[in-house]
């Protein structure tokens, strides 16, 4: 009787997820989207209720400043083979097509782009990549880009520069989702500055919760609700907890000298450091303190006494991450998610929310700042 139940609850559930790199591990691995085991493929989806997915294609900083672009077409390229051709998802572009979609019973997929660098500052890439499908940018990764300042890098810009205003007012008025997770504070807070459309932040945590500069303050978070804009919890251990945080780096460091042997001499091979970078992230989760459902929430209920339970929802960063709370290990999971929104006295509507109709509406107010264009 509980496994009935809980197929009729993710059934009952509308997840809408704002990032995942799935779209990475199908570009890098022989793995099909129909049953794989990354954390997100068709039949977990299916499992948890999970209707709609905002595709990260994640572009390594390490591919700049030239090879950036090629790596996010082949990445853009694994989405297209495995899952839009072979009919595991629809592509979609617009929230009316994401309703037609999801009522015709299959996953829609929304294709943003995860590191601005990956434009090689041109805006005439930005057009390419929208003319593809693509509908919104996270506009740095891991380090600065020559645009935008990145939360993980020393600044240099200290906001945006000329180039990178006018990329996002062109994101603005195309409609395409501007995306602040990853950039500094003051990147943000040039971005608000610079645009009047609602702001995205789909894959950050709140900092006053868990200390670690890829997190938001309180006061971005205000200042992302208060103009309509999404925050979307990330599931990383690392930014729920800031222990969590600490022993990865103290993990790292003791690996210092072995990743500095393996790379050396291999600085011009992106794709072979990009994938030491990832061997050595999972080893350096690797016994380290759990956390779980609760406390994840705990960022979902913070950021709602913020900003208003319209401005938080959820931004996974699944197949991104090399450990998730114990209780949330993949797609499959959503419905304990609700179950635990609810033990924390979130009313059903509320639910339904947080886990997707705040990032549908957010969206449809992204396309009324663009004109729908």
């Amino acid at each position: 009787m509980r496994n009935k139940a809980n197929a009729g609850e993710a059934q009952d559930l509308f997840v809408f997820d704002a990032h995942c790199d799935t779209a990475t591990v199908l570009a890098d691995k022989a793995w099909g989207f129909r049953r794989s085991p990354a954390h997100i493929d068709l039949g977990k989806a299916r499992k948890g209720g999970l209707k709609a997915q905002v595709f990260a294609v994640w572009v390594d900083p390490l591919f700049a400043p030239h090879r950036a672009l090629k790596r996010g077409l082949e990445v853009l390229q694994a989405l297209e083979t495995k899952v839009f051709a072979p009919g595991l998802a629809v592509k979609v572009v617009s929230v009316a097509g994401m309703d037609q979609a999801v009522a015709a019973g299959r996953l829609a997929a929304w294709v943003f782009l995860e590191g601005g660098h990956a434009l090689e500052n041109s805006l005439e890439v930005l057009a390419v990549f929208r003319s593809l499908g693509v509908r919104g940018m996270t506009l740095t990764h891991g380090r600065n880009n020559d645009w935008a300042d990145s939360s993980t890098d020393v600044p240099r810009l200290r906001g945006l520069s000329a180039l990178g205003k006018r990329i996002v007012r062109e994101m603005e008025r195309t409609g395409m989702a501007i995306d602040v997770s990853h950039v500094s504070d003051a990147t943000t807070r040039a971005v608000l500055r610079s645009v009047n459309a609602p702001l995205l932040a789909s894959h950050s945590n709140a900092r006053s919760l868990c200390d670690v500069p890829r997190n938001l303050p309180d006061d971005l978070v205000r200042a992302i609700a208060a103009g309509g804009g999404f925050i979307g919890v990330n599931f990383h251990p690392a930014f729920i907890r800031r222990r969590v945080y600490e022993q990865i780096e103290e993990n790292f460091a003791r690996h210092a000298r072995e990743i500095k042997a393996r790379s050396r001499g291999k600085e011009d091979d992106p794709k072979l450091l990009s994938d030491l970078e990832w061997e050595y992230f999972q080893k350096a989760v690797q016994g380290n303190n759990r956390v779980f459902l609760d406390d994840l929430i705990d960022h979902v209920v913070h950021i709602a006494a913020l900003g208003g339970i319209g401005c938080v929802g959820l931004g996974s960063d699944f197949d991104g991450i090399a450990s998730t709370p114990a209780d949330l290990r993949n797609a499959a999971h959503y419905p304990a998610l609700a179950a635990g929104l609810r033990r924390r006295g979130f009313r059903a509507g509320e639910v339904r929310r947080v886990c997707g109709l705040n990032l549908r509406h957010f969206l449809r107010r992204v396309a009324r700042a663009g004109n729908g264009r």
